[in-house]
């Protein structure tokens, strides 16, 4: 990757690499700095800190299916979402995409393959256009956290925090039916009433909510089908209004099929 400007321009969509991109500048230090400042890694960090964790960042843009970084390349830092979404995944023998984690803004990720694997263990690639995201430079990042008490504590407990939510997942995707895992994942996305009604937006495709709650995209469509067949909920393009609360959240506390 090349740097023009404080901003990383090299991106690249599967299978070869793609054109530098060239339509957003860089974004400006104040508005990176203050996008840290709210991050739980350092909330809370003393002016100084967070301005030497400030030198370590650049910034880069992406469009939606431009690849940020391969399975299996060197781990040269971690990421912070700006704006956008990014698509964390695998993909299978057979090519298929196997979505591990969508990141929104306001999230880091690839904390581990710096800290510990030294090479990225999936894919992550931009869901939306424009996804910006803020690059931590790994080796001059690493330096500072070995020399910074006060960083090194606030990251082990934002990660500690986050290990938590990671357990919370596995617990749900280890449910039997695949209907609880559906309704448990509705009933947690933030919601906006509608009369009795909440509606909630799908912030990812469905096809790849569907790998995400390790479903397929034909399971999904059928489960939502008959929720709308039972009125427990209706589907409008990403927005699902949730009709029924109280069956949706029995069967997202349950193992019965849906």
């Amino acid at each position: 990757m090349s740097s023009e400007g404080g901003m990383l321009r090299r991106v690249v969509r599967l299978p070869e690499p793609a054109p530098a991109t060239t339509g957003a500048p860089p974004m400006p230090a104040e508005p990176v700095r203050d996008v840290l400042a709210r991050l739980p890694h350092f909330r809370g960090l003393a002016p100084a800190v967070l301005d030497a964790v400030l030198a370590t960042a650049t910034s880069l843009t992406l469009q939606a299916g431009e690849i940020l970084f391969r399975e299996g390349d060197p781990c040269d830092g971690f990421f912070v979402v700006a704006q956008g979404h990014i698509k964390v995944f695998r993909l299978t023998s057979e090519g298929r995409e196997q979505v591990v984690h969508d990141i929104p803004a306001g999230r880091t990720f690839a904390e581990a393959a710096l800290f510990h694997h030294g090479r990225y263990p999936v894919w992550g690639s931009a869901l939306k256009s424009p996804t910006v995201v803020i690059k931590l430079n790994g080796p001059a990042f690493l330096a500072l956290f070995a020399s910074e008490p006060e960083l090194a504590g606030s990251m082990v407990g934002s990660l500690c925090n986050w290990l938590h939510t990671l357990l919370e997942r596995i617990e749900t995707l280890s449910l039997v039916s695949a209907g609880a895992r559906l309704a448990h994942h509705l009933l947690r996305l933030p919601a906006a009433s509608e009369g009795e009604h909440l509606v909630v937006t799908l912030e990812l495709p469905k096809k790849d909510l569907a790998s995400e709650l390790s479903i397929t995209p034909e399971t999904l469509s059928r489960l939502l089908a008959r929720w709308r067949d039972r009125g427990w909920a209706s589907v409008d393009g990403a927005h699902v209004t949730l009709r029924d609360l109280h069956a949706l959240q029995a069967l997202a506390d349950s193992s019965a099929p849906a």
